[in-house]
């Protein structure tokens, strides 16, 4: 009989994280004077459940198989968005569970489709979480294939073994290294491209949740026309160099061989564009 306690496990620690990133649209709650208790009440929500998961699903030897790791994955995309979607139903948008849960699957999956008709008068809180979910969708396979697995004493690219054979091809060298790189460029390219964006005419909080959603590629906007809104040329380049970078690098960190070529060819078509 398969022990599935390490699948809830995961899926605890992972709807743990999910709620402490509900916390930065609960400040962002009170920087625009937006008096609802939605993000705190589906943070607490969804912490209590991913602790509960964690306690009651503690082993000492934590292992998957190959089965338990896809229902890992299959199991952590729906919860994730089911859970992502307590925010939309607790909001004054007035939306449906269905319509809720298609808005949060389409953000955690990078999708980019919106059922949610006027953006630009929507909550500043439920635009940034719409961004945040898009942000964690990008990086959440690799996040899932090679850093959670492996810290279950799994290796990563066992998703990717081939029934046919008893040998697991190590696609992605040194796991934990990858990770931490794939990560930094992640987070840097995430500020940088907010940056860029504020530099080019965006507000603040406009840079900050189109960063989120270009470096995740899903194309969430905060208006309803999308990045059109701002007819600036300038963005559309920005969104366009910062597209291209994240997939050059992402490449560049996972294969050693030609990481150094690819990012010094990164920045040569960083220097191009720019002069």
């Amino acid at each position: 009989m398969n022990n599935n306690k390490t699948v809830f496990f995961a899926i605890g620690v992972l709807l743990i994280t999910l709620g402490t990133f509900m916390i930065i649209p609960f400040f962002v709650q009170f920087i625009y004077d937006e008096r609802n208790g939605a993000f705190l009440s589906s943070a607490s929500i969804t912490i209590f459940i991913g602790i509960l998961l964690v306690l009651t699903n503690l082993e000492e030897n934590k292992k998957l198989n190959l089965q338990q790791a896809f229902l890992l994955t299959t199991l952590s995309w729906l919860s994730i968005a089911i859970f992502g979607c307590i925010p939309f139903l607790l909001s004054d948008l007035n939306l449906s569970f269905v319509d809720s849960f298609f808005e949060s699957m389409s953000g955690i999956t990078t999708t980019g489709s919106t059922i949610i008709t006027y953006l630009d008068n929507a909550p500043k809180s439920i635009l940034i979480w719409r961004a945040i979910l898009q942000w964690l969708g990008g990086i959440g396979i690799i996040v899932m294939a090679i850093t959670i697995l492996p810290l279950l004493n799994v290796g990563g690219m066992q998703l990717f073994r081939m029934e046919s054979s008893d040998t697991t091809e190590k696609i992605l060298p040194k796991a934990r290294e990858v990770t931490i790189t794939i990560s930094i460029i992640y987070l840097t390219l995430t500020f940088a491209c907010s940056i860029a964006y504020w530099f080019v005419g965006m507000n603040i909080f406009d840079s900050i949740a189109h960063s989120m959603t270009t470096i995740a590629t899903g194309g969430f906007s905060t208006y309803s026309s999308s990045i059109g809104y701002f007819q600036n040329p300038k963005i559309e380049i920005a969104s366009i160099i910062f597209m291209v970078l994240l997939s050059l690098l992402m490449y560049a960190a996972s294969d050693s061989s030609g990481r150094i070529k690819i990012v010094f060819l990164t920045f040569d078509f960083l220097f191009l564009v720019f002069l």
